[in-house]
């Protein structure tokens, strides 16, 4: 049982109540995606996991309480206890985060795998816990504890008009999610649109966006089969790795018993790896739906991925200076070294796991979250 009750203020700022207070023993999870989504999917089981180890109990609040936008102030201020968090839609907050999600590229180019997105997911949440203590001040700041990242599967373009080679690609509007997709839009000749994951339908109806850069999992996610009529696969590539799944409110973390936290702790580890595996296996059913939906799938030519695989490679330059002029990040180049490292290494343990959540929730936990001291871990 929580040690206190939170009481949420109209206004929205949460406040513990006195001492002594009756206890609470429910947690608000927001969620910025509709019932059916993998987020929402991955995160009911993790309400599941916890409720089965321990005696709390989480309210998973899937887009009724925090849109996507909204959801790290609202954990920040105490709205919601807990929350599916994208760092990149506030890139000074989290900036430090936000380099190593930059890099998420990476995870497409140079050795390939079925799902770059178990590589990248585990790189990150490695990155973020045992290497980043930057990473980690910075969600102190929002007064948040980070629980682990899932990832994306490749990133593919969904259009309104087809994109079938190099000249096709120019004058387009992309829809880009964070800083890296934003800046392949402007290297093929078009113009990047940021728009939150929430608004891509309307923006893609009303001719705002010509081609939306995600995984082919937001067309039951954002229930994009309507809008979208063309799909190139395989660029731009890379994977979303901007997630903290389900980040907590510090003062809630800190009022938990180190039972409750072990038991919360133990579920992140599944829930990042439903994450990424939900995501996965969505992304291959979609494809493979959207013919019979009239969605016409196009195969890249050569020199399309080629110049996809190149632009990587210039990006890391760009991405060094960009976080060192305006973000201020210090020693920027060894982080991209050791990210780029992380990503090698789980390109080799994440073999075969493309299609077993459960063993890669069992990699999470034995490579990275055992690690973590959960007695002083978000407490300082």
């Amino acid at each position: 049982m929580l040690a206190r009750k939170f009481v949420y203020a109209a206004a929205g700022a949460a406040m513990l109540t006195a001492a002594g207070a009756a206890q609470a023993e429910t947690l608000k999870l927001a969620v910025g995606f509709p019932t059916g989504s993998a987020a929402v999917y991955a995160l009911e089981n993790f309400a599941k996991n916890v409720e089965a180890t321990s005696d709390l109990k989480v309210k998973v609040f899937s887009l009724s309480l925090l849109n996507l936008k909204e959801t790290p102030p609202g954990i920040r201020d105490g709205i919601a206890d807990m929350g599916f968090v994208l760092p990149p839609y506030y890139p000074a907050e989290f900036a430090e985060t936000n380099l190593a999600a930059n890099l998420s590229m990476l995870a497409t180019t140079g050795e390939q795998i079925e799902s770059p997105g178990t590589a990248m997911g585990a790189a990150m949440t490695e990155y973020v816990f045992l290497h980043c203590p930057d990473c980690l001040a910075e969600h102190k700041k929002q007064n948040q504890v980070y629980l682990g990242t899932g990832t994306s599967p490749t990133y593919i373009l969904h259009c309104t008009t087809p994109i079938r080679t190099m000249e096709d690609l120019k004058g387009k509007k992309y829809r880009s999610g964070a800083a890296n997709f934003g800046r392949w839009a402007e290297a093929v000749g078009g113009t990047k649109v940021s728009v939150p994951g929430n608004d891509i339908y309307e923006a893609m109806a009303q001719g705002v966006v010509d081609c939306g850069m995600f995984s082919a999992t937001e067309l039951t996610n954002l229930q994009l089969f309507d809008v979208t009529k063309f799909i190139t696969t395989k660029i731009p590539g890379g994977v979303f790795a901007g997630v903290a799944t389900n980040n907590i409110n510090r003062d809630v973390w800190a009022d938990l018993t180190p039972a409750q936290r072990e038991a919360i702790f133990k579920a992140s580890a599944r829930s990042s790896a439903d994450v990424t595996w939900k995501y996965y296996a969505d992304a291959k059913r979609n494809l493979n739906d959207a013919p019979g939906k009239g969605i016409e799938i196009i195969e890249p030519t050569a020199e399309m991925v080629k110049m996809s695989e190149d632009f990587v490679k210039s990006d890391l330059a760009v991405i060094s200076k960009q976080f060192t002029d305006d973000y201020g990040l210090s020693n920027v180049d060894a982080k991209i070294a050791k990210i780029s490292e992380l990503v090698d290494k789980y390109k080799k343990l994440t073999a075969g796991m493309a299609d077993d959540p459960e063993a890669l929730a069992k990699l999470y936990w034995d490579e990275i979250m055992s690690k973590v001291d959960l007695s002083t871990y978000g407490m300082d």
